[in-house]
């Protein structure tokens, strides 16, 4: 099996596909580079989510993560991070100052909150249940917003892109699902066409803060003073947004810093009543876990999921890092994440009552 880190753009066009290369220098920390020898074997490897696979991948997890910490109950998030008052536009914060009391941002503490800390971020489950303050931002967003119940979206850099997150689904390869997973189908035919589209949100070396400026926009197809988030919501009007970041990021800035820019977009999300779901990352480059600390304090926060990717790559070979360049995901892991995304996808459908 191939372990190459790649940006490879790919487009469905009247049942074609058709794969291009990419090679562009991350301004940040990565680039996504990849061989011309390489490009079949590669396609090969994103196009076989299939029954073998699948099966090869599970024989290789296990549900014990490498690190744990003891469960002790709390009452009253109490937040560890600045709360996001700074780097934000003017207009981000006219949106966020109008913001209605029925979406709430953060949860109530007239009840006490039993919920692990932020810090236990390792044990929490893999697949999320959504709270109620989940489907109210969903339902909101569907019933007054009128964004899109059949159209999900995504935030992150390269390893967000279709060919790598999910795309596979809308290729229309048989055994693609195993026998088992035939009830995922159900997501995959209520979501079609939004696997494959590309987001106008990931791009290579994308990061918490690139996505928050308009330099990062692709002046073809998003308006004078649009930034990347605010062109994907016009362009896709997506129900759901995956936010994938985090490998992106300086590991000298302060923590304080990564929570203000998250809080941010997930709150711009949110007031335009879209679900954000937040991934945790399978790399390390920061040290610490502590990106991923961060993402499970705003999701604690502002009481939307959490999808915990890291806690399953754990049981995969070199947790899920390719052994060449282990800030990327290997290609099994590629097939792991866009099977368990899916499976948080139909979760998600059934407790909103989408099919």
């Amino acid at each position: 099996m191939i372990e190459i880190p790649c940006k490879i753009i790919f487009m469905i066009k009247k049942g074609l596909l058709i794969f291009t290369l990419s090679c562009i220098l991350s301004i940040l920390l990565v680039s996504c580079r990849i061989d011309d020898s390489s490009v079949a074997k590669i396609a090969t490897e994103v196009a076989a989510v299939s029954t073998a696979i699948q099966s090869t991948t599970r024989a290789q997890w296990t549900p014990i993560p490498s690190q744990t910490h003891t469960v002790t109950n709390t009452v009253t998030p109490v937040r560890t991070y600045a709360t996001p008052t700074t780097h934000k536009n003017t207009e981000t914060d006219r949106v966020i100052a109008s913001v209605e009391p029925t979406l709430t941002l953060i949860p109530g503490t007239s009840t006490a909150d039993i919920r692990p800390l932020a810090k236990q971020w390792q044990i929490w489950p893999v697949i999320p249940k959504l709270t109620d303050n989940a489907k109210r931002i969903f339902l909101k967003g569907v019933k007054e917003f009128g964004t899109n119940p059949h159209f999900f979206s995504k935030i992150g850099d390269c390893q967000s892109n279709p060919n790598v997150f999910m795309g596979v689904y809308d290729m229309g390869y048989e055994g693609v699902l195993a026998d088992e997973d035939r009830y995922l189908q159900e997501a995959i035919d209520y979501f079609q066409g939004a696997f494959a589209t590309e987001s106008m949100a990931v791009h290579d070396g994308m990061s918490v803060a690139s996505v928050l400026t308009t330099a990062w926009a692709d002046p073809k197809i998003c308006e004078k003073g649009e930034n990347s988030l605010e062109c994907e919501l016009r362009v896709h009007n997506p129900s759901i947004m995956f936010i994938n970041l985090g490998t992106n990021w300086i590991a000298s800035l302060e923590m304080s810093i990564y929570y203000d820019y998250l809080s941010e977009i997930v709150e711009y999300l949110i007031l335009h009543g879209v679900l954000p779901i937040l991934s945790s990352k399978a790399d390390n480059v920061e040290g610490g876990n502590r990106i991923n600390e961060v993402t499970a304090q705003v999701a604690r926060d502002y009481d939307i999921p959490f999808f915990n990717f890291w806690k399953s790559a754990q049981g995969l070979k070199n947790h899920g890092l390719s052994v060449e360049n282990p800030i990327y995901l290997s290609v099994s892991a590629w097939n792991w994440r866009n099977y368990q995304a899916l499976q948080l996808l139909h979760a998600t459908g059934k407790e909103l009552g989408l099919f």
